[in-house]
């Protein structure tokens, strides 16, 4: 096995290895999704995304809310008490660690926002409610800390995109929660990264 030459393959391998375990994750929340429309839902899981508005109003709509959300959460979280506390959050620590392409940001944000979707929003809200379902999105992502008051308005922020995104559901159907969630996944990750960056040499 060769060893890693310098800090960008280093980097370039946690890349892959980010990817591929976004890929998993991905075919084990379809897998999920299917069971669960399977055994506790009357409808078939293509029912769920006739609901809301047209495909392309879905997208459009989707993808500002992501804008929007990203935006909101990238004023807070770059000011205290939130920015003191980034580093806590293990998702936070392995962007700052990775180097990202284009393509990388794309193919693991859209891994993210079909398939947690999907899971979460169009399987699991219906049968639980927009609110439980928020706090089992939240909890499995590890954003509920109670360290410090930073950590806690970190969690709540969390919280309330979830929130976000289970309206978005609701009103605009699962394509618009899914691009929203996309969307804002792919900025997040170019703005981590950059912030991370900007805090190191400053």
């Amino acid at each position: 096995m060769q060893i890693p030459s310098d800090s960008h393959s280093v980097e370039e391998i946690a890349s892959r290895n980010l990817i591929f375990m976004s890929l998993i994750s991905f075919v084990i929340y379809i897998v999920l999704a299917v069971l669960i429309f399977h055994y506790f839902h009357e409808e078939g899981m293509a029912e769920v995304f006739e609901h809301g508005y047209s495909f392309p109003e879905q997208v459009g709509f989707g993808g500002l809310a992501g804008c929007l959300a990203a935006v909101v959460i990238m004023f807070i979280s770059s000011r205290p008490p939130v920015a003191g506390v980034l580093d806590d959050f293990t998702i936070f620590r392995a962007i700052k660690e990775i180097r990202f392409t284009p393509f990388d940001r794309i193919q693991i944000s859209f891994f993210a926002g079909f398939g947690e979707e999907l899971l979460f929003r169009g399987a699991i809200q219906p049968l639980l409610g927009i609110w439980i379902t928020s706090l089992i999105f939240i909890g499995i992502h590890g954003y509920f800390k109670f360290k410090s008051f930073g950590h806690v308005v970190f969690g709540v922020m969390m919280f309330g995109l979830s929130m976000l995104l289970g309206y978005i559901f609701e009103y605009a159907g699962l394509i618009a929660a899914m691009t929203a969630h996309a969307v804002y996944d792919v900025i997040m990750l170019w703005w981590v990264k950059g912030y991370e960056n900007d805090n190191s040499n400053g």
